[in-house]
């Protein structure tokens, strides 16, 4: 609800209040939800602005900063107007949210070079989450560049600490804390995607709550959190202005991409209103809500070393255990034997495939199966037919020797005609295959970039604008298809992508230590249905650690279930152990994946963790402990429940495991259980952990409210 009182505007969603005061561009409240009307202008001579520019004496952080034709950078945007919308507008080129929601439209207008500045904020009914945007427009008779064009800019008053989530390939998204007393942190990629290394999530973090905001982009972005003397902390996020100078042409408007904020008074509240934005306002088509299939890839099973036989004999496994859904990962297409070659070379390896991509997904299917391919397209190999007919396609600077990573260059999708042949070649994969699944990958970051006839400050950004033009394309032909993005594992796991992809495979890291870590730090701001999480064989390919088979299902369960070994290796005792986790998983499959998502414990701060998802009624819940350090005559574990209802009665019990040998079983409040701590009396009673190294120690509990 947006309501205006002369140019003070509110701005409510269920739990929250924006108050701005539209003609000072300053924010004036934004927190708790209000009861009360009014008496904001006592707030007002705020310094917590909503946008910021150069000039006036200002020499903090801005969020506005562009070139005029006469080569001066100073502004003066002040106040045009502003008006309610009764719908969201769209950003042209671009991914963002969507639903029914009224949107706040301020302009500002720089009078000497008559450059508009728009500000938009729009809310929805069902969420806290408020999406903002900005856009520059020219009205001048002269280009202009861009130096720099937030996406938001949210100042507040006091004391916060700087949450990230960093790391790198196989260790995304920890969780890091700082206090930043005086200065300037920039959280940023210019790797060319949102990166393992930075996610564009960032969290502010103090005594009054936690401001929580996240970027609907997938290239390089720039997070600033500087805080300043007069006590105020500003955090601006947007495309990164490294290599950024856009030229805007007399008429000519540049969006930025949208940005989404929310204020909760928690953690966990800030987590589960980002989740709950991201299911009904960011993912989006058939996938949006349906439970997601079960599936097995064969990459870590075979890697390159496979042939029909083998395919179908894992396929075979898998259908005795009722997976669901076989993917047939790289080395399908040309020659690709290994990550040399051939990648752009789309057409079929009969010697590998039997009689072809079709004949083999028909014989998949025929045994009960849905069929899944993986495809690269925005990669190219130099041994490759396509890299011989067309060099021009690869992303390179004349003159120069390129880049090379994974053995591979990047095709230059700032090309419209590159665009056009990579929608035409996948398209044509996913038609023959009848795929209704396609794992979409990305395994280099970019460098050499350069187009011709491309400016190089409007480089980075052309070629996202491409890859959201060959995705929305290809999405839309295939409207049925399960996409799952991946980019040598979670290197551009971000919200413009999941308005494309309903999951993300998370990490290519799939040892069970590390993934608790990994999804933990994942689910501060997205939620578990799109984080791809799979069972894997052990030793780990990654770490070489070994847990036992219980327990790698028990972290998985913690994002959309697949297993990612060769099943037709599996030992009947592991078969059957495999089949009643399948079975147990689908029983359970809608609460685990579309329940409310809670972190319990905190594996960033202490040897206790896990998680537990809880179904909307509060009627039935499934939480995993985990203990990821045995401490010799130490204390007694414990973990704390979440989300239950504090007045109802619940049935707890452990799911039964082949290395444990007794199962719990008890009855108690939902208050009890949430705040009394439930001792872990049997978690090191582990029959199979002397069988294993860098072992962690897991329970998972089935929690039912009794009947009255």
């Amino acid at each position: 609800m947006i309501k205006k009182k002369g140019q003070i505007v509110r701005l409510d969603t269920p739990n929250t209040t924006l108050v701005i005061d539209a003609s000072a561009g300053e924010y004036l409240y934004y927190g708790k939800r209000l009861t009360s009307g009014g008496g904001f202008e006592a707030l007002s001579g705020s310094p917590r602005k909503i946008f910021s520019q150069y000039g006036f004496a200002d020499y903090t952080e801005s969020s506005v900063l562009m070139e005029n034709a006469d080569g001066g950078i100073s502004t003066a945007f002040t106040f045009s107007k502003s008006k309610i919308l009764t719908e969201k507008p769209e950003i042209a080129g671009l991914p963002s949210s969507y639903g029914e929601g009224k949107t706040l439209e301020l302009k500002y207008v720089d009078a000497p070079t008559k450059v508009a500045l728009y500000l938009y904020y729009t809310v929805f009914e069902d969420s806290d989450v408020i999406a903002v945007s900005s856009k520059l427009v020219n009205g001048a008779k002269k280009e202009l560049y861009i130096r720099r064009l937030a996406s938001v800019q949210l100042d507040l008053l006091g004391e916060y600490s700087f949450v990230t989530f960093e790391g790198a390939w196989a260790r995304e998204r920890q969780k890091v804390s700082r206090a930043i007393g005086r200065g300037v942190f920039y959280n940023d990629s210019k790797k060319g995607v949102s990166s393992h290394e930075r996610n564009p999530f960032v969290i502010a973090e103090g005594k009054e709550g936690v401001y929580g905001v996240n970027l609907v982009y997938t290239g390089n972005h720039k997070e600033i959190f500087e805080c300043c003397e007069n006590g105020r902390a500003r955090l601006i996020a947007g495309i990164n202005d490294f290599m950024f100078r856009w030229k805007l042409l007399p008429g000519e408007e540049f969006a930025a991409p949208e940005a989404v904020m929310c204020y909760a008074p928690c953690e966990d509240g800030l987590s589960l209103q980002m989740h709950r934005f991201v299911r009904e306002h960011i993912v989006r088509g058939k996938w949006k809500k349906r439970e997601r299939p079960i599936l097995v890839n064969n990459w870590e099973g075979t890697y390159f070393d496979f042939n029909e036989e083998k395919l179908l004999n894992i396929a075979r496994a898998a259908k005795e255990t009722g997976v669901e859904l076989f993917v047939l990962d790289d080395g399908w297409f040309g020659n690709r034997c290994d990550d040399h070659r051939a990648l752009g070379d789309w057409f079929d390896n009969t010697e590998k495939t039997g009689g072809g991509l079709k004949s083999l997904a028909d014989k998949i299917r025929a045994l009960g199966l849905d069929f899944g391919i993986w495809v690269e397209p925005e990669m190219i190999s130099e041994d490759s037919d396509l890299f011989r007919s067309h060099p021009n396609f690869a992303m390179r600077v004349p003159g120069r020797e390129p880049t090379r990573m994974r053995q591979q260059l990047c095709l230059n999708l700032a090309d419209e005609k590159v665009q056009n042949y990579i929608v035409r070649v996948i398209s044509d994969v996913i038609a023959r295959s009848g795929a209704s699944y396609v794992k979409w990958d990305y395994n280099r970051t970019l460098t050499d970039c350069y187009g011709k006839n491309i400016p190089q400050g409007e480089y980075f950004h052309r070629y996202i604008l491409g890859y959201y033009r060959v995705l929305s394309k290809i999405t839309k032909k295939f409207p049925f298809v399960l996409f799952e993005g991946c980019s040598g594992g979670g290197g551009r796991f971000d919200l413009g992508n999941f308005c494309y992809y309903p999951q993300f495979w998370t990490s290519d890291d799939t040892d069970a230590r590390e993934r608790l870590r990994i999804q933990d730090g994942t689910s501060y701001g997205y939620p578990q249905t799109v984080m791809g999480a799979h069972v894997s064989a052990c030793p780990n390919h990654q770490t070489e650690n070994s847990n036992p088979l219980e327990t790698r299902f028990n972290i998985a369960c913690g994002g959309v279930l697949g297993y990612e070994l060769d099943m037709g290796k599996l030992t009947e005792e592991e078969k059957k152990v495999i089949t009643a986790q399948v079975a147990f998983y689908k029983e359970h499959r809608k609460v685990l994946q579309f329940g409310d998502y809670y972190r319990l414990g905190g594996v960033f701060e202490g040897e206790v963790g896990g998680f537990m998802t809880v179904s909307p009624d509060k009627n039935s819940a499934i939480a995993v402990a985990a203990v990821t350090n045995r401490v010799v005559n130490g204390p007694l574990p414990f973990i704390r429940f979440k989300g239950l209802n504090p007045s109802a009665v619940y049935e707890v019990t452990t799911r039964p495991q082949a290395n444990y040998g007794g199962q719990l079983s008890f009855t108690a409040g939902g208050d009890m259980l949430m705040n009394g701590g439930i001792l872990l009396r049997d978690i090191f009673s582990d029959t199979q952990a002397k069988e294993n190294s860098g072992c962690i120690f897991t329970r998972m509990f089935v929690i039912k409210k009794c009947k009255a």
